[in-house]
């Protein structure tokens, strides 16, 4: 190996890891979810053993949950976004080819996954429940609908969840800067968080989502099963898609406005921690088992994984093409 060689290695290394373990990570969590469900159920094919917190869905049903993947939806897809504007924040576009067909095949895979997810809801309940779920009506089973009900059960968490996001990118930064311009990656995490903002308002706050044990357990185990799951793999993706500029990176420095924004983002997960416990969240639950409570939740938001790596990699493949071509 040359000392050019070697330069390279050297300087994609932290990149490769970081990519490598992120995949692993999220993996490793599914791995432990399935097995913690097994022990619990004492079933080592327990796909068919009803494991939802409801008391009312297998395994495979609580995956093919179609009107939760429906709720979930729009904020899937602004995390995505956010996701992948914090990694062309990183890897800012315009070093690649400016082919798009992979572009396309990301596109058609997300437009695929969204289609099945609608689908299902309006085989399983027709428009009215398609409707209910996008306009997040639903909270939990049993309780009335009510306006943005469900979006106010992931407002701290998706907070959390995005501005870690910004945090992930200036730990990223630390292993090197790009030498063009971030203006890009940028305009489209401020976007995603501002969109964010805008629905936020839209569908109303209350005290309920800060005080109230059920919303705040709530989005305490959302903050944790992303945090585990989609965040490392959707990062995972855009870094591995990023593999050209590993090695053309110059000497990186503390950017401290990410590392400000990662910072709330724990003081979020900090509270939504403290408050549960203080408020005794997981006796609020439908299950009096906690491997029930927590475990089946990382399956329930399988479609969530799909729909936020797909996004994050397809803002963050057409951010990378040159032109935009």
């Amino acid at each position: 190996m040359t000392a050019m060689d070697k330069a390279i290695d050297s300087a994609s290394r932290p990149y490769r890891l970081f990519a490598l373990s992120a995949g692993l990570l999220g993996g490793f969590v599914l791995i432990l979810s399935y097995v913690a469900i097994a022990i619990q159920t004492g079933n080592l094919w327990a796909w068919f053993e009803v494991v939802h917190e409801s008391g009312d869905r297998s395994l495979i049903g609580t995956i093919l949950y179609f009107d939760h993947a429906a709720r979930e939806l729009p904020l899937d897809l602004i995390l995505g976004v956010a996701v992948g504007g914090a990694a062309l924040f990183v890897f800012p576009g315009g070093q690649v080819s400016p082919s798009r067909s992979t572009s396309w095949w990301i596109a058609a895979g997300l437009l695929a996954v969204s289609a099945i997810i609608i689908g299902g809801t309006l085989f399983r309940g027709g428009p009215q429940m398609l409707y209910d779920n996008l306009l997040q009506f639903p909270t939990r089973p049993g309780e009335p609908l009510e306006w943005g009900g469900h979006w106010r059960y992931h407002f701290l968490s998706h907070v959390s969840l995005m501005l870690l996001s910004a945090g992930i990118a200036g730990v990223l930064l630390l292993f090197g800067e790009p030498a063009q311009s971030q203006h890009q990656g940028l305009t489209i995490f401020t976007g995603a968080c501002v969109v964010f903002a805008v629905v936020s308002v839209i569908f109303g706050f209350n005290w309920k989502q800060f005080t109230d044990p059920v919303p705040l357990g709530h989005q305490l185990r959302e903050a944790f099963t992303h945090t585990f799951v989609t965040l490392p793999l959707a990062w995972g993706s855009c870094v591995f898609m990023a593999r050209e500029q590993w090695h053309s990176r110059r000497r990186g420095r503390i950017a401290w406005a990410p590392f400000v924004l990662g910072g709330v983002a724990v003081l979020a997960g900090v509270f939504l921690t403290v408050g549960s416990f203080a408020k005794s969240a997981a006796s609020q639950g439908q299950t009096d088992s906690l491997v029930m409570l927590v475990f089946p939740h990382f399956f329930e938001h399988t479609f969530s994984y799909l729909v936020a790596i797909l996004a994050a990699s397809f803002v963050f493949e057409v951010g990378q093409t040159r032109d935009g071509r």
